[in-house]
């Protein structure tokens, strides 16, 4: 029989577990309604230093200092991310109009196999049909999906009178949150008992401590992977470099695909038109960006929110498994979680 002690950790645990995807699952689901107030929250939290900095040295009010750094925030937000679509769409118009058609590709195809036969010698012709369905399966289904991600990198571009009331919004938001930050928190505070309220602080500053550590480690791996990509393709003279290296870095999201899917059909049309240095290349920087990302996405996630690089792989992995991208934010949440409610004997 189990010691009573471990059947009552496991009862705390089970409760944990269930509510802790209860609360997940509902914030998913109303993500689409809460997003201009969680921008806004996760901008206040991230200006608060800023402005208790401000009201010290200058002397000015929550109000002032929180108006400041708020338009501070949004103004160099706004800039980049103009400057970002503003290549991005031209890029991408771009590479929409050149992408081939599948009776085209299967002509790309056929010839770079019968390029190879004569380079290989005579192949059993059986096993040419069968590769040749298999490539043309694959880039295929490549290229209908690059030009999905395309065609919706384009469909936001458009959304953009959309996000601009959600960024209205968020700004407002923000500004009203960061002026009334320490209001809302006594209000908050102010439902528990004194020592329910000493241990519901620690856990909000351990929770809000690591999540905006997991935030920022996944926006510098996926940081690195844009500026590794960037480089590369700019080193390589690869055409829309800005565009392909922003998708790499969003499919670097994905599980067993990722940038590989950007990757396969470039080397494969390097070769076709007889550019075997840069295929060559393409081939040596994926190696190297999918290395450098085993190497430091762990590390990186595993330092920043104090997990054992193990338990961070293993999250990573199995969510990815699970459920892709969610599945994998739904792994690691539950681990910072279940860190934060030990860290302060909850469980």
């Amino acid at each position: 029989m189990l010691d009573k002690l471990y059947i009552n950790k496991f009862k705390k645990f089970g409760i944990f577990l269930v509510s802790f995807t209860i609360l997940f699952v509902l914030f998913f689901l109303t993500l689409k309604y809460t997003v201009p107030f969680v921008l806004g929250f996760i901008i206040a939290l991230s200006t608060k230093r800023a402005n208790l900095f401000l009201q010290r040295k200058l002397k000015i009010s929550s109000g002032l200092s929180s108006i400041i750094t708020t338009s501070i925030v949004f103004a160099v937000l706004g800039v980049v991310i103009i400057l970002l679509v503003y290549k991005a769409t031209a890029e991408t118009i771009l590479l929409l109009s050149k992408i081939p058609s599948i009776d085209n590709l299967s002509l790309y195809i056929e010839k770079f196999l019968l390029e190879i036969t004569d380079i290989i010698g005579q192949i059993d012709p059986k096993v040419v049909n069968k590769l040749y369905e298999y490539l043309q399966t694959l880039l295929s289904g490549l290229l209908g999906i690059g030009i999905r991600v395309l065609n919706k990198i384009l469909s936001i571009v458009l959304s953009l009178p959309s996000m601009f009331i959600i960024a209205i919004i968020s700004f407002i938001a923000t500004y009203f949150i960061s002026k009334d930050y320490s209001l809302f928190s006594s209000k908050f505070y102010s439902i528990f008992s004194s020592e329910g309220k000493i241990k519901m602080k620690s856990i909000v500053e351990s929770s809000i401590s690591m999540t905006i550590g997991y935030a920022k480690a996944y926006m510098i791996v996926l940081f690195i992977t844009f500026v590794q990509t960037f480089i590369g393709f700019s080193l390589l003279n690869i055409n829309y470099s800005l565009i392909l290296s922003i998708i790499c870095a969003v499919l670097d999201l994905l599980p067993v695909v990722g940038t590989i899917m950007i990757y396969i059909p470039l080397i494969i049309y390097n070769f076709y038109i007889g550019r075997t240095f840069i295929a060559i290349g393409l081939i040596i920087l994926y190696l190297f960006i999918t290395i450098m990302r085993q190497i430091i996405e762990p590390k990186i996630v595993s330092t920043t929110l104090d997990l054992h690089p193990i338990l961070t792989l293993a999250a990573i992995f199995i969510g990815l498994k699970v459920s892709g991208f969610v599945g994998m934010i739904y792994f690691i949440s539950l681990l910072v979680a279940y860190k934060v409610l030990v860290k302060v004997n909850v469980i």
